[in-house]
């Protein structure tokens, strides 16, 4: 039982330590992931329908999917991102943050994707969460340029002044 409790806390200040280091900030690159979408295709930062684009990437608890709708919405009517070669939106939804059962994430997933062109990928096991050091149980924005350096980052509800701040941060980044 002695040498127990030493290997125990050894384990558990592993764990906090790996968990703080892994928080995703502005200015850092955003660590690769592998995740499948709602038809099991396979995808990660680096898939070609990414590839020399920037991104918004929304990490989305489907209890909360429409937390930043406004944010979804703002990004639909400006029509200075250029979606067909320099931008492109991805949701990724924590499947693990939620009581609802697959056949309606994949519903909510598949509406989604219809109003706003986006990927939207399944994130089974907090993979991204644990990697970026996202919120739980909320709605997440990031922005990533070409080289998958994060430029913006929010955790919750975007406030209305910042929708404008997301956007032109966006269009900075898409021709540089």
């Amino acid at each position: 039982m002695k040498k127990t409790v030493p290997f125990v806390l050894l384990g558990l200040l592993w764990t906090v330590s790996a968990a703080a280091a892994a928080e995703l900030k502005v200015g850092d690159k955003a660590p690769d992931f592998k995740l499948k979408d709602s038809t099991g295709k396979q995808y990660s930062l680096a898939s070609p329908e990414f590839e020399g684009r920037v991104m918004s990437i929304f990490y989305v608890d489907p209890d909360e999917k429409d937390m930043n709708v406004h944010v979804e919405d703002a990004l639909l009517k400006d029509t200075g991102l250029d979606r067909k070669t320099r931008y492109k939106g991805l949701g990724i939804t924590n499947m693990k943050a939620t009581a609802l059962p697959n056949f309606l994430i994949k519903g909510i997933v598949k509406s989604k994707r219809e109003k706003t062109g986006a990927i939207i990928l399944l994130d089974d096991d907090y993979t991204i969460l644990n990697l970026w050091g996202l919120q739980n149980d909320s709605s997440n924005i990031v922005i990533v340029d070409k080289e998958r350096i994060c430029r913006y980052i929010y955790k919750g509800k975007l406030p209305p002044e910042e929708v404008a701040k997301v956007i032109e941060i966006i269009k900075e980044y898409q021709v540089k």
